[in-house]
């Protein structure tokens, strides 16, 4: 079949962007330009067709292709992560922030519900690229999450160490700075994507309005301080929650310093 007639096809059954991207996957084009010049030959689309059957019935392409980029890198994900968003990046503008506001030169992370650590990974280079050393580590109660972590700091060549933890259960020493992003879907939100049906409902849904985990975590930092040390967190849930997070972490003695659309950061 020829690409354009292929294209065509797919469009009446899912958006331009996605059957372009499907093609581009599939034939090995690295952008846009090679379907525009290769248009009238003809492939055997058999592989995109079965891509295009699933994206077409709802399962989200970056499971479909296996791929998500976040912050200008390519990260492995499967049904056993959730799929980064554009709206995490700002977790890592706010880390880079704290680290330079506070002239750290080797600053300790840990990221919790660490998924496909693109977290950790992407500040562990961003750092490196301004010429910071740091010690990062990423937990998770998911084994097979942790096991897409893993994948993806051997890809982007990244040390860094990945294990099984509820929350701070298995972290003895504070870090500098904890990252999070952890389940804050509220089961009964009727604004959800329907794609969500997709993604791990371990790593979505909390109770207590969604914000179950977040609260149970900020209680595990303020109770396991034990100086007078500063330290960070930085955390993201949504928008309609944001509100309800800092009144509780002020109650446990955090001192909020930034919030956006979706992430908070809190001094305690």
């Amino acid at each position: 079949m020829k690409l354009i007639e292929w294209v065509k096809q797919a469009k009446t059954k899912i958006s331009t962007l996605d059957a372009e991207l499907i093609a581009m996957k599939t034939l090995g084009f690295s952008d846009r330009v090679g379907i525009i010049m290769h248009s009238d030959e003809e492939y055997d689309m058999s592989e995109a067709d079965k891509m295009l059957e699933k994206r077409a019935v709802g399962i989200p392409l970056a499971y479909i292709m296996g791929e998500k980029e976040f912050f200008g890198r390519v990260f492995n994900v499967n049904q056993n992560v959730l799929i980064p968003r554009p709206e995490t990046e700002q977790m890592i503008y706010s880390v880079l922030g704290i680290v330079d506001a506070e002239k750290m030169e080797n600053p300790s992370i840990v990221d919790v519900g660490t998924g496909s650590g693109c977290i950790p990974i992407t500040l562990k280079l961003e750092l490196f690229k301004d010429g910071i050393l740091s010690d990062i580590k990423g937990v998770d109660v998911s084994l097979p999450a942790l096991e897409v972590a893993r994948e993806n700091a051997e890809k982007l060549r990244v040390n860094i160490e990945f294990f099984e933890s509820d929350l701070l259960e298995k972290i003895d020493t504070l870090p500098d700075i904890i990252t999070a992003n952890l389940p804050y879907v509220d089961l009964d939100w009727d604004w959800t994507s329907p794609e969500l049906k997709y993604e791990p409902a371990l790593a979505l849904y909390a109770d207590d309005g969604g914000l179950k985990l977040i609260k149970k975590l900020i209680d595990e930092a303020s109770d396991k301080k034990n100086d007078d040390r500063s330290r960070f967190m930085v955390l993201e849930a949504d928008n309609s929650q944001l509100d309800d997070i800092v009144a509780y972490a002020t109650s446990r003695g955090f001192m909020l310093i930034s919030k956006d659309e979706f992430i908070l950061a809190f001094k305690y």
